[in-house]
C-alpha cells in the first residue's frame, strides 16, 4: 500500500509529518512525502536529514502559494499556483495511486488533498490540526476528510474529530543528563533562561529582550541565557550580546537537538505555536508566552490560553505597552523562583489524549490488509 504524507515548510507542520513517517514506514510499501519547494533550503535540508534513513520514502516538491487574507491579490496568486501545481500533483497521484493520505495542514496540503479526493474518491483522507483552533485550510478539508486528528481537545460534535495530541519527536523521548548538556554548551549548572520564537524566530521578541538586557544587565547576573534567534536575526543579535560583557549567553540561529535545550532550561520565553506548546507540556517547562499577533485565526492566542487556563504559563499579548509588562513579569519570576516552580507543577493537571495518530493510522492500515485477505 502506498500512502501520501503532505506538509508545509514550517517546523509546526513538517515535524509531525516526519515523526508519523518514521512510525508507519514499516507498515506500508512506500511513503510519498510532499512538501513546498523553498528558496531558503534550511528547512528542506532538515527534512532530508530526518528522513534519510527511511528506504521506503520519496520526497516530492511542489509549488503552491499562501493565501494572505489581508491581500486580495494573493487569492489570485494562490489560484494560479493551484493550477500550475496541479499537473505535478496529478502526475504523483497517478503514479503512486495512494490508498491513504495524511496531511498536517497549511497551504501546501490544500491542492494535494482536494485533487486526491477528485481522482481517488475512496482514498482515506486524514488531516491533522496541531493548534487549538482549525486553520482555514483544515476547516475546508474537514468536510472531505475521513478523520480529523487534533493536537488539543477541540470540542466538535462530529465523530470524525479525534483528540490524538501532537506527535513528539523521537529524539525527545531519550533520558538526558543535565550535566553533560551544560558541559557540551560550555555552561555552568545555574539557572538557565531560554528565549526562542519557534522554527523561524521572532524579531519582536528578540528586540524586546535585548533591549531589556541592555537596560538592566544587573538583573541577569545569576542567570545564563540560551537565545535561539532564527536565521534572519542571528548575526545582529550575536553582535549585540558581545557588547554586554557581564552576560553569560549562548546565541544560536537554530538548534536541532531541542531536547537538550528544553532539558536544562528553567524558564522559557517563546511564541505559542502548537509544537512549542506540546513540547512545553511534555517537558513541563514554565513559560512566558508572547503569541504571534498576526497568526491566522489568532491560533497562537488560543494555544497560549490553554497553558494559562492550567496556570502553567503567563501570557503577554503584543499590544499597548507590552514590552513594559513583559519586563515586569520576567523580573518578578527571576526574583521569585517559587512562582516558577508552581507553574511547572501545574502541568500535571493537563489531560492527555486517549489515542495517538500512529495508532489510528495503523488501525486503518490493518483493516485494509484484512479486507485484501478476504
Amino acid at each position: 500500500m502506498n500512502i501520501i504524507i503532505v506538509t508545509s515548510p514550517t517546523g509546526g507542520h513538517f515535524y509531525p509529518a516526519i515523526e508519523i513517517s518514521k512510525k508507519i514506514a514499516n507498515f506500508v510499501n512506500r511513503i510519498i512525502f510532499i512538501v513546498q519547494k523553498q528558496k531558503n533550503q534550511n528547512f528542506i535540508e532538515i527534512i532530508k536529514k530526518e528522513l534519510k534513513n527511511l528506504e521506503k520514502i520519496n520526497i516530492e516538491y511542489i509549488n503552491t502559494a499562501k493565501f494572505i487574507r489581508q491581500n486580495p491579490l494573493s487569492l489570485i496568486k494562490s489560484l494560479l499556483f493551484f493550477i500550475i501545481s496541479s499537473a505535478k500533483i496529478i502526475y504523483i497521484l497517478l503514479k503512486f495511486k495512494p490508498k491513504l493520505i495524511f496531511s498536517t495542514g497549511g497551504y501546501t496540503s490544500f491542492p494535494v488533498v482536494v485533487l486526491t479526493k477528485i481522482l481517488f474518491p475512496t482514498t482515506y483522507i486524514l488531516i491533522h490540526e496541531q493548534n487549538c483552533v482549525l486553520s482555514l485550510s483544515n476547516k475546508f478539508l474537514s468536510f472531505i476528510a475521513s478523520k480529523v486528528f487534533t493536537g488539543f481537545d477541540i470540542k466538535k460534535k462530529s465523530k470524525k474529530f479525534i483528540f490524538t495530541g501532537n506527535p513528539i519527536r523521537e529524539s525527545f523521548l531519550k533520558n538526558l543528563n543535565r550535566s553533560d548538556i551544560y558541559k557540551k554548551l560550555g555552561l555552568k549548572e545555574n539557572f538557565t533562561l531560554l528565549i526562542f520564537g519557534g522554527s523561524q524566530g521572532a524579531t519582536s521578541i528578540n528586540n524586546a529582550f535585548i533591549k531589556i538586557i541592555k537596560k538592566h544587565p544587573e538583573k541577569f547576573k545569576n542567570t545564563q541565557i540560551l537565545h535561539i534567534t532564527g536565521f534572519r536575526d542571528f548575526e545582529k543579535l550575536k553582535k549585540e550580546y558581545e557588547e554586554i560583557s557581564i552576560i553569560n549567553a549562548k546565541v544560536f540561529p537554530y538548534y536541532e537537538d531541542m531536547q537538550e535545550i528544553y532539558t536544562i532550561s528553567d524558564l522559557i520565553i517563546s511564541r505559542a505555536g502548537a509544537m512549542t506548546i506540546t513540547e512545553l507540556i511534555y517537558f513541563k517547562k514554565p513559560a512566558i508566552l508572547i503569541p504571534l499577533p498576526t497568526a491566522a485565526e489568532l491560533h497562537q492566542n488560543q494555544n497560549a490560553e490553554l497553558l494559562k487556563k492550567y496556570n502553567c504559563a503567563i501570557v503577554i499579548y503584543q499590544r499597548n505597552n507590552w514590552e513594559e509588562k513583559f519586563m515586569k513579569v520576567l523580573f518578578e519570576l527571576l526574583e521569585r523562583k517559587e512562582l516558577i516552580e508552581k507553574l511547572s507543577k501545574n502541568y500535571e493537571l493537563i489531560p492527555h489524549p486517549p489515542t495517538t495518530i500512529e495508532r489510528e493510522i495503523k488501525n486503518i492500515l490493518y483493516k485494509q490488509i484484512c479486507k485484501k485477505k478476504i
